[in-house]
């Protein structure tokens, strides 16, 4: 159950069973009073780009194609990795890197790099209800006989809504991702109080199904 999830989770189809993801972030509500007729406020909820530290943790309940598991995600260092300002996380036996805009960058093992993408699959800061964006990422697994594929995901912050999960209860953005190629979908219930993803679904997969709950963290 090592696999890593999308920013935590995604790369040549396989959700990836790690990331992700996961960040100091605040979630600002600005109010519009008398944008509407009648005087009526609309209250329109931002999550700026959350900023990790070391030590930083997600540990998640999980279920997939293999049964039940438990993973925890932990933030190791800040570094540079291909040129850019990164974080290194630790995931059960797997360390991977990630931009500071939670786009997952590569995978290694040791000083060997096994999975890298070209580029980032960032997200794209602030959050907010109906944002839509898309990404075009050329990944390269570098095994025995080097393969290459690419991918578009196209994404959408769907809701703003409250999440229950065995951690607690969080006010979190939906956000949900599609991939052209296979039709494959991810959603993340990204929270500014756990600075992370609380929640994370996976359908139709190249690895199946899965879904993953938030249990325990500390987000500094």
């Amino acid at each position: 159950m090592a696999h890593l999830r999308y920013a935590f989770l995604v790369g040549l189809r396989r959700p990836l069973h790690a990331a992700a993801g996961l960040l100091a972030t605040v979630a600002l509500s600005i109010v519009l009073a008398g944008c509407e007729s009648g005087g009526i406020s609309r209250t329109v909820h931002i999550a700026e780009r959350p900023i990790w530290t070391a030590g930083n943790s997600w540990t998640y309940r999980g279920r997939g194609p293999n049964g039940a598991y438990t993973i925890t995600r932990k933030v190791l260092s800040e570094g540079i990795f291909e040129g850019r300002d990164c974080y290194q996380v630790e995931a059960g036996d797997a360390r991977y890197w990630y931009t500071k805009q939670l786009g997952y960058l590569a995978r290694t093992s040791g000083d060997k790099t096994v999975r890298l993408a070209a580029p980032p699959e960032d997200w794209q800061w602030p959050l907010q209800v109906g944002k839509q964006w898309s990404s075009t990422v050329t990944w390269t697994d570098k095994g025995e006989q080097e393969r290459t594929f690419v991918l578009t995901g196209v994404w959408l912050v769907e809701t703003y809504e409250e999440v229950k999960t065995p951690a607690g209860t969080f006010k979190a953005f939906k956000v949900s991702r599609r991939e052209v190629e296979s039709g494959a979908s991810q959603e993340f219930w990204y929270s500014p109080e756990a600075r992370g993803w609380v929640k994370i679904r996976g359908t139709n997969t190249a690895d199946g199904n899965y879904e993953e709950e938030l249990t325990a963290y500390t987000a500094r």
